[in-house]
């Protein structure tokens, strides 16, 4: 979910609407009540995840097309009472469609985003238009990662960082960092390689979040002591030293199993998440990790 500076919520729901496909919804708070506005209904292609807001009040957002496997980077932008909607990019098999992370955008207006088996970059034109362009490919090298359908995070200095769900090491997947191009290229630094078992997680899907110390925090899909997913941390290095891996749960089923959503922190060292299964109906639960 979103919030404007007024308050107002923002979301995408990949069903429902005029014609089935889904819609984008706003949430306006009317005293202690809240108010949904449909802002617009797709046709055709289903949006999968949440959404960035510019400047100008335009949302962006991804969606996918069900019978084509590919999908595309949409915009929304109000006019006259209204919304119109256009595709900015678009994404397909060749460039790792069934792209579910949402997207991230830069201070002066660029957005990033994962397809699978890419990280891309929008920027606006100047006319009105955007330019899009892959800034790393999975996999690159034999102990890549493959498979990035983690959110990315940008830090102060613009290195963007994320998780795929395989590759590295043991093909059980890895978190990245993309350093901005000095010579026209991005730099990509495998951060960790999971190595799944019982003192370490695989399969990271729902991307990471940061400390105020720059520390990285996570989840895998699978892996742990009871092989139903774990909560991670990656301690931020001191001098030129490296990350350092820390298994802090593992789920046994009856608190949750397969956590795959993004985690919430909260300035207290909190986290804060769901699971797709387990819990005390095997449907799931949200959890709560404290320090």
């Amino acid at each position: 979910m979103l919030f404007d500076r007024v308050g107002n919520l923002y979301g995408t729901a990949s069903g429902g609407g005029a014609d089935g496909y889904g819609v984008v919804f706003e949430l306006s708070p009317v005293g202690t009540r809240w108010t949904e506005t449909v802002l617009y209904s797709f046709a055709g292609t289903n949006p999968v995840s949440g959404l960035v807001m510019d400047k100008a009040g335009n949302l962006y957002g991804t969606a996918l097309d069900p019978d084509a496997s590919d999908g595309t980077v949409f915009e929304l932008s109000p006019s006259g009472g209204a919304w119109t909607e256009q595709e900015i990019y678009s994404f397909g098999i060749a460039t790792g469609y069934f792209a579910t992370a949402g997207l991230i955008m830069d201070a002066t207006g660029n957005i990033f985003g994962g397809s699978g088996l890419q990280v891309f970059e929008l920027s606006p034109n100047g006319d009105g238009g955007w330019e899009g362009m892959a800034i790393h490919n999975f996999p690159d090298s034999p102990k890549d990662g493959e498979l990035a359908f983690g959110n990315l995070v940008l830090d102060n200095a613009g290195n963007l960082y994320g998780t795929t769900e395989l590759g590295g090491t043991k093909n059980f997947g890895t978190v990245y960092r993309l350093s901005p191009p000095k010579n026209g290229k991005w730099t990509e630094t495998i951060l960790h390689s999971f190595q799944g078992g019982a003192t370490d997680g695989n399969d990271p899907f729902g991307g990471i979040v940061f400390d105020a110390a720059g520390n990285i925090f996570g989840n895998t899909v699978s892996g742990g002591k009871f092989d139903d997913g774990t909560v991670f941390e990656l301690v931020a290095p001191v001098g030129n030293g490296n990350y350092k891996g820390k298994l802090l749960w593992s789920f046994d089923g009856l608190d949750g199993e397969n956590p795959t959503g993004s985690l919430v922190l909260n300035g207290t060292g909190h986290l804060y998440g769901t699971t797709d299964l387990g819990g005390s109906s095997n449907a799931g639960a949200v959890f709560e990790l404290a320090p």
